[in-house]
């Protein structure tokens, strides 16, 4: 055997050993880090429920269905991973109006860096609307504030063309009058594709973090949980369907193993133009015994590209509830 001939077999058996060592310690990663969040333990309250709010029109209108979906500025908010599948820098910006006229609003950064990877900013705030101030003796004080805020930053790679990895560091206040709240935490995922078959997987672990401030004496934790999706965009049909299932860690539910899931899909009827439906499990609990409920989780939406924007609409039912209505826009920079 020649020299050169030893020495690609020996660079070759390197690169190898050096897989096997990084997908071991992708293995190790996935099985830990749920452990080291059920070990916070709970004996303590779940704040920031806010951060459960679907973001993004396109996301709303799939149910939710957003963990392996990687061609949205969007997906950083489902799994910081799927940012690698923007690929121009982009801007966006969204305006939620909720039930009992509380509003929410998104903006949101994306850029390409020369290695191939991906970093992403976003703001995302609720505003609870005008909320009566009164005293013990049921004296009227005015209005007070309520609302809550989101600053998150989002890095993607890749380890493999077919294996990408990404994290978001996010800052997280919610404010009541003169009292507030604030917490850090730390969102993990990862995207396996296989662009043959138009098929995609995605894992990601959210809210991982701790309360720095709390509105009193008692801990309280953020609403931690763990998401896992499949999409796929179909071969014979112009069709995006996606599936995810998820849990949340602390909060108690009825439904078997606290687990929820999401269905939504995408048509595409012209180059230019979309149709989205979804629905999500959650809208089981959205019910509360009155009329009107048959479509409690359900969600349509539509979009429209023209140039380098896109306009996108999202309308998800809670039922007797209420509906939620959602308006994007996305440019590409």
């Amino acid at each position: 055997m020649s020299r050169s001939s030893v020495q690609i077999r020996w660079v070759a058996q390197r690169k190898i050993k050096k897989r096997k060592k990084m997908n071991k310690s992708i293995i190790i990663l996935l099985f830990i880090t749920p452990a080291l969040i059920f070990s916070q333990g709970t004996g303590t309250k779940e704040a920031f429920d806010f951060l459960r709010t679907d973001l993004g029109s396109r996301p709303l209108a799939m149910g939710g269905a957003f963990t392996s979906v990687s061609s949205d500025l969007y997906a950083m908010k489902y799994n910081p991973a799927s940012l690698v599948g923007v690929k121009n820098h982009s801007a966006t910006c969204t305006y939620l109006n909720q039930i009992a006229d509380i509003k929410t609003g998104f903006i949101g950064f994306n850029k390409k860096l020369k290695t191939n990877s991906h970093i992403g900013f976003s703001l995302s705030y609720i505003n609870y609307g005008e909320i009566r101030k009164r005293d013990i003796s049921g004296n009227d004080l005015g209005n007070l504030y309520a609302g809550d805020f989101l600053v998150s930053s989002t890095y993607a790679a890749s380890f493999r063309s077919y294996l990408h990895y990404g994290a978001s560091l996010k800052y997280i206040n919610s404010q009541i009058d003169n009292f507030s709240a604030s917490a850090l935490a730390l969102d993990f995922g990862l995207l396996y594709t296989i662009p043959k078959q138009n098929l995609n997987f995605g894992f990601s672990i959210q809210n991982i973090g701790k309360a720095i401030d709390s509105f009193n004496k008692s801990e309280e934790i953020l609403p931690s949980l763990v998401r896992f999706g499949v999409s796929q965009r179909l071969a014979h049909l112009p069709l995006l369907i996606s599936f995810n299932i998820y849990r949340f860690f602390y909060s108690e539910s009825d439904i078997f193993l606290g687990l929820y899931w999401a269905l939504g899909g995408e048509f595409t009827i012209t180059e230019n133009f979309y149709f989205r439906w979804g629905y999500n499990s959650r809208g089981q609990e959205q019910k509360i015994g009155a009329a009107n409920e048959t479509f409690a989780g359900v969600s349509l939406g539509l979009g429209i590209a023209y140039d380098k924007y896109r306009f996108d609409y999202g309308l998800s039912s809670f039922g007797s509830i209420g509906n939620i209505n959602s308006l994007t826009i996305t440019a590409e920079l």
